[in-house]
């Protein structure tokens, strides 16, 4: 399954039960996925604008006691604004600021939150599982280049059995094919759209290797055109 992306969009809130929580409010940070067959149509699925007004009004404007609360409310929100192209919408909402402690002496829980999603009817998860395979990975290719703002990982599945039964690399897909697959396929068409990238990267992984069984690319757009203070937008296509 293919995803759309919004990690780390940092909100300020009053979600929680205390009454501190209430009064003073606290930063929340949110990871938003839009899952859908086709990552063009998930793209073309809602605007940006549309996501960023979504979080506003319920994230934001409106307190819930629960963070659970928050994710299932604002899930289901942004998926009925979605053409039928997005299958679910997942919200992984972290809460940096807790007080807990992990025993004596211990220390401060890095965050804790709540994760959910909401489906259309019918539809039942199809998360691709690249572990079904052995693959070669390359993560956080970064272009060295001023004028690109993006960052790729690669992980491709190809028959590996020849190689490791000869511990022979002559077999094996290399690290630097892949590597240097992802940055030329980037630098070439830095000018398109991050999910037009993306699908060029795969196809020219299997023009090199029409053996391979599956690839998986994952693309960061590290300056993103919006106004929700996220770290970055995240696209991922399998083929």
């Amino acid at each position: 399954m293919n995803y759309k992306m919004y990690k780390n969009c940092i909100i300020f809130a009053t979600h929680g039960d205390c009454q501190q929580e209430r009064e003073l409010g606290q930063r929340f940070v949110l990871d938003i996925y839009l899952y859908g067959r086709d990552l063009k149509k998930v793209c073309n699925a809602i605007s940006d604008e549309a996501v960023e007004k979504a979080v506003k009004e319920v994230a934001v404007d409106t307190h819930f006691d629960l963070v659970q609360a928050v994710v299932y409310n604002l899930s289901n929100r942004i998926l009925s604004e979605c053409t039928e192209d997005v299958l679910e919408v997942k919200i992984e909402l972290r809460k940096p600021c807790s007080t807990l402690r992990v025993g004596p002496p211990g220390g401060l829980i890095k965050h804790i939150g709540s994760h959910g999603s909401a489906r259309r009817e019918g539809y039942k998860t199809e998360y691709t599982n690249m572990e079904d395979y052995r693959y070669t990975r390359v993560d956080s290719a970064r272009i060295f280049n001023k004028d690109i703002k993006f960052e790729v990982d690669v992980d491709v599945a190809f028959p590996m059995e020849d190689s490791i039964r000869e511990d022979n690399v002559a077999f094996s897909f290399s690290y630097t094919t892949i590597y240097d697959t992802a940055v030329d396929t980037t630098l070439a068409n830095q000018n398109k759209k991050p999910e037009e990238i993306i699908e060029e990267i795969i196809n020219n992984i299997y023009k090199i290797n029409p053996k391979v069984y599956k690839v998986r690319a994952t693309i960061r757009n590290l300056i993103p055109e919006n106004n929700l203070s996220a770290d970055a937008m995240e696209y991922q296509m399998v083929k």
